[in-house]
């Protein structure tokens, strides 16, 4: 059976002087047998994430997610906004 590590970091990003809004960024990590089932579970992780700890950001927008992976253990980030 693999082994199932996860941790969700939420990460303060400061706001651009271009922008009034507050940022952070968002990530997840997933460690499974194999780097597809990796790459699901940090998604799946981080869209959670989102949608159950940042439910204080009432207008929110979130960039594209991207995932990175080695070997096995991937991480999923995103920016997510407060309008």
């Amino acid at each position: 059976t693999g082994v199932l590590l996860g941790a969700i970091v939420a990460v303060a990003f400061g706001s651009q002087p271009v922008r009034a809004d507050d940022c952070v960024i968002v990530r997840a990590t997933a460690d499974a047998r194999n780097q597809t089932v990796s790459t699901e579970r940090s998604k799946r992780r981080l869209q959670h994430y989102i949608g159950r700890k940042l439910n204080s950001f009432t207008a929110k927008s979130i960039s594209t997610v991207t995932t990175h992976c080695i070997r096995n253990a991937c991480e999923s980030s995103a920016i997510v906004c407060r309008h």
